[in-house]
């Protein structure tokens, strides 16, 4: 149990980005990470010392006296465990790093003086892989980090470390390495400095090479490593046509004087010069007067690219490998034989960004249409297309064309959109299922109780045919506040008819009592008041 214990408390000391250290004995090294936690036991028990102090450069770091710590300059991110001798500083920086000195006293005299040294180094962040495929099938590989101060790099396969037979530049401690042409596996790359330890891993495949019998000019036999686009070419056959390659490759037919090729920003392209160039006697390729390939008696003695670019004189094809902006424009093939020139041509490379993403948005509109935007990311002109159910959308469009970025659908279109965004370097689609917005076409009553055809959404159909209206919602507040001011209008209009008759009743009815009223001695007035009275009640 207390193993385990042991091994968590190591597990959450690593994970949290804490360094451990004993300065117990004299001229200690000491580690910690940048913006980190240190942990330095200066002591075993400092609850039998009387006095001790921590300097560094002569400035009192800490003072303890009587087990009680009088002073912390760091109080804010250092503590100090007396029962343990052990001192936390959190939040390391650079200024932290440097020579510390422990003096401690017992009876009034210095019995301990011992120093240590601290380090603060910035930890390693982060590490990715990238790779890179030579052009007789090996495979560079670059192990890069961010931060870190003095990484140290290390590699394995597949759990164990690189071999001879499988690293053909570079070593198990190199930031680079080149691996041979066979070299399969999990291939994963350490950066560590005393703070920190990063791993990352990618899985590495051959680069299409394969080791056969090749067939030179003079028909002998040569073992070497061809690609395998290139086994028809090697073992003599005809060559294959050139065609699109689906893997981030273009391919141009640049025989035609005036060719116009296209080639993806870090792709590559592979562009057919020639038909057959063993036996033209010398040829160059140029680009504003700059040679870029200069080839004799079908060897390569120059090429200004060779880090990404490879010739191959057997079929006329230039491979050009991680194109950027700067391999477009214009370039000129010379070719001559018996000393002569006998063949000029150009050809014009524009080099594109392709399109990486695309993603659909949909609205529905307050008639039911719906409006469906088509955008990407990356592109250099871009051209939109769309499909509904695999065929080219036609009647259901409302407003705009099957090329343009946003359309509006009509009422009842429903069924699998598709858009597809492309160039001359790439094509990426996206698709979405859309239905109707909830409208329906019917015969609507107006208020003179004519008929007239519309889209109405189906919460609203009660309303539209003129029957008894559903409860108020947001989409009928306007028909809501109406028809309260109507009710409103109508209860005022029928105070106002009861006011005027109880008014017109009341004057009536003075008007009778009056006319009613005999004619009476003034002693008998108030007995005749009283009949009066009884007699109007009566009546009333």
């Amino acid at each position: 149990m207390e193993a385990v214990v042991g091994l968590l408390v190591v597990f959450l000391t690593v994970s949290c980005g804490m360094d451990t250290c004993d300065g117990r004995q004299n001229g200690a090294q000491c580690y910690g990470a940048l913006g980190g936690t240190v942990v330095i036991q200066l002591m075993d028990n400092a609850l039998e010392t009387e006095r001790y102090m921590w300097t560094k450069n002569k400035t009192q770091i800490l003072r303890v006296r009587n087990n009680m710590v009088v002073f912390n300059l760091i109080e804010d991110r250092a503590v100090f465990i007396p029962s343990d001798g052990t001192l936390r500083i959190n939040n390391l920086s650079r200024s932290d790093g440097g020579e510390y000195v422990l003096e401690a006293y017992k009876h009034g005299k210095r019995f301990l003086i011992q120093s240590l040294q601290l380090s603060i180094q910035a930890p390693v962040s982060s590490v990715w892989l990238t790779s890179k495929c030579l052009s007789e099938g090996e495979m560079r590989v670059s192990c890069s980090s961010q931060g870190g101060d003095s990484p140290q790099y290390s590699w394995t396969l597949d759990g164990r470390a690189l071999t001879d037979d499988e690293l053909l530049y570079g070593n198990n401690e190199a930031e680079i390495i080149t691996l041979k042409q066979n070299v399969v596996g999990r291939l994963r790359c350490s950066v560590r400095n005393t703070v920190s330890d990063v791993t990352n891993s990618t899985m590495i495949s051959s680069c299409g090479f394969t080791n056969i019998n090749c067939t030179s000019v003079s028909g002998t036999h040569t073992p070497q490593w061809v690609h395998q686009d290139n086994i028809i070419l090697c073992t003599g056959t005809t060559p294959p046509p050139v065609t699109r390659n689906t893997v981030g490759m273009d391919t141009c037919d640049g025989r035609q004087n005036g060719a116009q090729c296209y080639g993806a920003l870090g792709g590559t392209v592979v562009i057919q010069l020639m038909d057959n160039a063993l036996e033209i006697e010398r040829y160059t390729w140029r680009k504003n007067k700059t040679q870029i390939l200069r080839v004799r008696n079908n060897m390569v003695v120059f090429n200004l690219i060779e880090d990404r670019a490879v010739f191959i004189p057997s079929d006329g094809t230039l491979r050009i490998n991680n194109l950027s902006r700067s391999d477009g424009g214009e370039y000129v093939l010379e070719a001559y034989k018996h000393g002569k020139r006998f063949l000029i041509q150009s050809l014009q490379l524009s080099i594109q960004a392709p399109v990486s993403s695309v993603w659909l948005t949909s609205k529905c509109l307050s008639e039911g249409e719906m409006r469906v935007s088509c955008s990407s990311q990356g592109g250099d002109s871009p051209q939109y297309s769309w499909t509904l159910d695999g065929r080219a959308l036609t009647d259901e469009l409302l407003y705009g064309n099957n090329e343009a970025e946003i359309i509006t659908l009509k009422q009842n279109v429903v069924g699998r959109l598709r858009c597809s965004v492309r160039n001359t370097v790439s094509d990426v689609t996206n698709s979405m299922t859309i239905s109707s917005c909830g409208f329906t076409y019917i015969n609507c009553t107006s208020f003179d109780g004519t008929y007239t055809p519309q889209w109405v959404h189906q919460d609203n159909i009660i309303l539209c045919t003129g029957t008894t209206p559903p409860p108020v919602t947001q989409n009928t507040v306007g028909q809501s506040l109406l028809i309260c001011g109507l009710r409103t209008v109508a209860v005022i209009l029928i105070l106002i008819g009861i006011s005027i008759y109880f008014v017109w009743k009341k004057k009536k009815n003075e008007k009778n009592e009056a006319s009613n009223v005999p004619q009476m001695n003034p002693e008998n007035s108030v007995l005749m008041v009283e009949i009066g009275s009884s007699t109007t009640y009566a009546n009333s």
